[in-house]
């Protein structure tokens, strides 16, 4: 593809990773999710603490994947040194995505400010038209057997096997169930599957409308 093709669409990919980045940043800190099963199957008592107590413990953990200047996980929870780097590389990510979405902030606003004004909306057809069929995919493996793709999302983003908590070591792993982990995706693919098909709807409709 010759370079011009791609500085045409680059504005347009920049839309689609911040979108993505904000998808990721909304499951990540939606709190109520957490909130939920923590009082409903009662997890601080399987690691004796309250239940106010274990949402402190979350909100510290959230603090420390989502702010750079905090550089030291201090929990009640026992944690192995395997456990401690495998939050330190789950931070990492979180960090990136937000640098993906500091840099691609402001050429997705200005594209998406263009596109408003002439009316051009026909653009993201396509974009949504491949996202949304790569999402279908990924929701339909998630759906049909979460824990493979648990295991493959986590062979996937890390190198390396300390990502396998042993509950005796890490009695974090006893408050953070595949549940929770279900529960949050489901809400991911809310955003992001939703976000599509809206768009997809809004785009599909304006080309029809100008034929």
């Amino acid at each position: 593809m010759k370079l011009s093709v791609w500085l045409e669409w680059l504005p347009v990919i920049c839309l689609m990773v911040f979108f993505l980045s904000c998808c990721i940043v909304l499951t990540l800190n939606f709190t109520p999710i957490y909130y939920y099963f923590v009082y409903h199957y009662h997890l601080g008592a399987k690691v004796d603490l309250s239940n106010r107590q274990l949402i402190t413990q979350y909100h510290q953990l959230l603090a420390y994947l989502n702010f750079p200047w905090v550089t030291d996980l201090k929990l009640k929870l026992k944690m192995s040194t395997d456990g401690l780097i495998h939050f330190q590389d789950v931070k990492k990510l979180v960090l990136i995505n937000y640098l993906c979405l500091l840099i691609s902030g402001w050429p997705a606003i200005k594209k998406l400010r263009q596109i408003q004004r002439l009316d051009s909306w026909w653009q993201l057809y396509l974009p949504s038209c491949y996202l949304l069929a790569a999402a279908a995919i990924i929701l339909t493996f998630a759906v049909l057997d979460f824990s493979d793709f648990f295991i493959a999302f986590h062979q996937l983003l890390f190198r390396n096997q300390d990502w396998i908590f042993d509950p005796q070591t890490d009695p974090i792993i006893k408050v953070l169930p595949e549940s929770f982990f279900a529960a949050m995706f489901g809400w991911f693919a809310i955003l992001f599957f939703g976000g599509l098909l809206s768009c997809f709807i809004i785009t599909r409709n304006k080309l029809l409308k100008n034929k």
